[in-house]
């Protein structure tokens, strides 16, 4: 079994950083599982939910793993305003 990386995301999470984030995402993915650590989150925006999102695809689609193991409640609310459900962060389940 392949070690996991934990990715902890940075204090800022937006359209600043967007691009920033999304490249540690990838390049994690392409080395193998990760674990996100988004516990120090304090600012963010709705590009912090698209870019978790798309990482999140990315891994389903080449049979990797992310997985988000905390966010902080700025984080989480960024979700909540966006409409989209903390679920859709979670790996697929076995089987399905």
């Amino acid at each position: 079994m392949s070690d996991r990386y934990t990715l902890t995301l940075p204090d800022d999470c937006d359209i600043r950083t967007a691009a920033e984030i999304q490249a540690r995402l990838g390049a994690a993915l392409a080395a193998g599982p990760v674990d996100v650590d988004g516990e120090g989150v304090v600012r963010v925006d709705v590009t912090f939910v698209q870019v978790m999102l798309a990482a999140v695809g990315t891994a389903r689609r080449s049979g990797g793993s992310l997985r988000v193991t905390g966010l902080s409640a700025a984080a989480s609310a960024a979700f909540d305003r966006a409409g989209v459900s903390l679920s859709d962060l979670a790996p697929p389940l076995s089987g399905h």
